[in-house]
């Protein structure tokens, strides 16, 4: 029995259940199940949940020391937890990295949960070989949110897929070329994200509505991918690009003024440096043709001894009225003549950033190029209101002291700014 202890008088369980469930939103469903001891009332209590949280601390505590688990094990618990579920499930977490499974134990667990107008999908197949999601999924109409992870997606041949799915999250997903002349659209995805994804380009997908965009970790981003998101207002492209695919990669990604072009509605915008070198596969204006109007906040790993990643990166900020945010992540092969001579030219910037309020730069290694470009936007930025300096860890603490006087003393800097030169800690 649960107990008020004062007077004696169990007051939870004659709460509302949806009052209830909230209360034991937080706690593991193993917990959840155990309150079946309780009492007579609390016996059925876990069948009505609305969370089955199936994760690896479920597991680890249902299998407590064991050594030896046979594969009926881990079926029969699942099969008890969905096949006894009363009610609707509103999230529904399957972790199947710690257990063997067959393609029709996945088929049949999610034709019964989806069936219960599930909300939230979270599947995580790390250990083992792709499983093929059933076709169940794509159709579910109560669906607003999915991960998945490790899992072959070969829908139906409908050409609309998740009718009410707001957010996407796709990892360790590789797409087959046979899915290529199919063309799928989501009406209603706002978010998508795709980690260590392969065969990217062979994805023919249609989300007008897709407000954020991730892709991290994914390689083969034809020029034409970002024209199925025609609206996206946050951009993060994460690659790292080795020697096999550089050629690959250089051929065929998008440039910056295809980017903004296409994006014309970005307000945010995270790069790395293996990107910004891609976006720079052609003659780089001083303006790129179309203006980022409606960009206010930028995020950029940068080579500073890489000309067309920094002139592409000046460009960004120039072909930017409204940006307010700028923050870069050194990563400096060294100093370049061709990189100072460059910013040193009394033309590089003709132009106020009128409304850049922020500025912030970690592992700042203290190169000429480096101290410029600093100069560059502090004499140019009339509504800088702080910049912040992050030094290289190794940085000899002088130095850094003498960058600072060079700083302070730019000229036609913001008479309010500050200027903060912190050590930046790597590991934190």
């Amino acid at each position: 029995m649960v107990v008020d202890d004062q007077d004696g008088i169990d007051r939870i369980s004659d709460l509302p259940k949806e009052i209830i469930h909230i209360i034991f939103k937080d706690m593991s469903f193993r917990e959840v199940t155990r309150t079946c001891v309780l009492s007579k009332k609390w016996r059925k209590f876990w069948t009505a949940h609305p969370n089955l949280i199936l994760d690896r601390q479920f597991f680890r505590e249902t299998v407590g020391n064991r050594r030896m688990i046979e594969y009926n094990y881990f079926s029969d618990i699942i099969d008890k937890v969905i096949l006894q579920h009363i009610g609707s499930i509103d999230k529904f977490t399957l972790d199947m990295s710690m257990f063997y499974f067959y393609n029709w134990d996945l088929d049949h667990w999610l034709l019964n949960v989806t069936i219960k107008n599930v909300k939230e999908v979270i599947l995580d197949n790390y250990n083992h070989d792709p499983c093929i999601l059933p076709f169940c999924i794509f159709d579910c109409s109560t669906l607003t949110y999915l991960y998945i992870t490790n899992c072959l997606v070969k829908p139906p041949y409908p050409t609309i897929l998740f009718p009410n799915l707001l957010e996407l999250n796709l990892k360790s997903i590789k797409f087959s070329q046979d899915i290529a002349n199919h063309f799928f659209t989501i009406p209603l995805l706002s978010t998508l994200t795709f980690t260590s994804c392969n065969g990217i380009h062979f994805l023919n997908i249609s989300a007008p509505k897709v407000e954020f965009l991730t892709i991290y970790k994914s390689h083969k981003i034809c020029a034409n991918f970002l024209e199925n998101f025609p609206n996206v207002k946050v951009l993060c492209i994460v690659i790292f690009i080795g020697e096999e695919s550089a050629n690959y990669e250089q051929e065929r990604f998008i440039t910056w003024s295809r980017l903004l072009f296409v994006c014309s509605n970005l307000r945010g915008l995270a790069l790395s440096n293996s990107c910004i070198g891609l976006l720079g596969a052609e003659n780089i204006p001083k303006r790129f043709p179309f203006k980022a109007y409606h960009l206010e906040d930028v995020n950029l790993r940068v080579e500073f001894g890489d000309i067309d990643q920094v002139s592409g990166v000046l460009s960004l900020i120039r072909s930017s009225p409204n940006l307010r945010s700028l923050e870069i992540d050194v990563f400096s092969s060294g100093s370049s003549v061709e990189v100072t001579n460059y910013l040193a030219d009394r033309n590089c910037v003709d132009q106020q950033f009128e409304r850049l309020e922020y500025v912030e730069v970690t592992e700042f290694q203290g190169t000429t190029s480096e101290l410029i470009f600093l100069q560059l936007i502090l004499a140019n930025s009339p509504s800088l209101s702080k910049m912040i300096v992050g030094s290289y860890d190794e940085l000899d603490v002088g130095k850094v002291r003498c960058d600072y006087e060079l700083l302070r003393l730019s000229p036609n800097a913001s008479p309010r700014v500050e200027i903060i030169v912190i050590p930046y800690d790597r590991d934190m």
